[in-house]
This record gives C-alpha cells, sequence and structure tokens, in this order.
C-alpha cells in the first residue's frame, strides 16, 4: 500500500467510487422518471403525473446531495494532495491515482456522462411535449370559445342533440 502524499489512497479511490456509483443511479432513476413522464403526457395520465412530479421532488434532491457529497469530497482530496482541482473535475484527480483506480472511476465518469445526456436529452424532449399541449390546449379553448359565444348553434344539430365532433365542433388530437 502506497502512503505516499501525492498519491490517492485506496480508501479514498473507494470512496470517490463510491459517490460516483451512488451519484449514476440518482440520475438512472432521474432517466426512468423522465421517459415515464413522456409516456404519461402522451397518454394525458394525470394522475400518473401528479405521482411522477412528487417522485422527481423526492429524488432530485437526493442526486443533488450525492453530487455536492462527490464535490466535497474532490474539493478536500484536491487539498489534502496540495492540487486545486475544481469539484466538478473529478478527472483531474486520476493523476494521482493508481491504475485500478483510475480505470473503475473513468468508468463511472463515463457511464454518469453518458446517462446526464440521455437525461437531458428526455428532459428537452418532455420540455417539447408540454409545449405542444399547452399549445393546442390554448387553440381548442380558442375553438371552444368561439363555437360557443359567437355560435352557439354550430355546437347543436337541429335536433338539440351535441354535433358528432365534440363541444364546439372541437376535434380531439392526442400527442
Amino acid at each position: 500500500m502506497r502512503n505516499e502524499p501525492n498519491l490517492l489512497l485506496p480508501d479514498e479511490g473507494r470512496q470517490l467510487s463510491d459517490l460516483l456509483r451512488e451519484e449514476l443511479t440518482h440520475y438512472r432513476r432521474l432517466l426512468r422518471l423522465a421517459w415515464r413522464q413522456n409516456s404519461y403526457m402522451k397518454r394525458q395520465d394525470v394522475d400518473r403525473l401528479a405521482a411522477n412530479a412528487r417522485d422527481w421532488a423526492r429524488w432530485i434532491p437526493a442526486a443533488d446531495r450525492a453530487r455536492l457529497a462527490r464535490e466535497r469530497l474532490v474539493a478536500s482530496l484536491g487539498l489534502r494532495l496540495g492540487v486545486a482541482i475544481p469539484p466538478g473535475r473529478v478527472g483531474d484527480l486520476m493523476d494521482y491515482a493508481d491504475a485500478d483506480q483510475r480505470a473503475e472511476v473513468a468508468d463511472h465518469l463515463q457511464e454518469i456522462r453518458r446517462v446526464a445526456g440521455r437525461l437531458a436529452r428526455q428532459n428537452a424532449r418532455n420540455r417539447q411535449l408540454a409545449e405542444f399541449c399547452i399549445d393546442l390546449a390554448h387553440e381548442e379553448a380558442e375553438i371552444f370559445k368561439r363555437c360557443v359565444l359567437q355560435d352557439p348553434a354550430g355546437c347543436y344539430r337541429g335536433d338539440a342533440k351535441q354535433n358528432d365532433r365534440g363541444p364546439g365542433g372541437v376535434l380531439v388530437r392526442q400527442a
């Protein structure tokens, strides 16, 4: 076991690896929530969307805590090694790690980047879908408003039954 002041100790490498693994677990969970959110929006499943939102509120702080714990460890390891390493730059520590530590941490970092990228893309898709749903709701509300307020006769057939096209003649579209 090396105990040189300019190298990471085995326990420090394991601790860093464990924190990265925990952070990755949280990002994977958030990615699953983002996929579900997309599905629930497409199905207009309001109850599941609400439950999903509660899960987001529960797991985002946990992911933040994991990231902050990792950043604190990186800062303290940099301080112990006598090098200035920005908290988000775990890779900069690897110059001070042995080959096994370097490989394990590099694997975790690569997977975190991959999952975080997928999460960012899925969140962008969900944002776009939410904007579409909002635009669609505005459009349907305007059509309904015009029909009901300006042409109430257009909502009903001559026999006082509703038109087959829905309230106000609105065509129903789903994402």
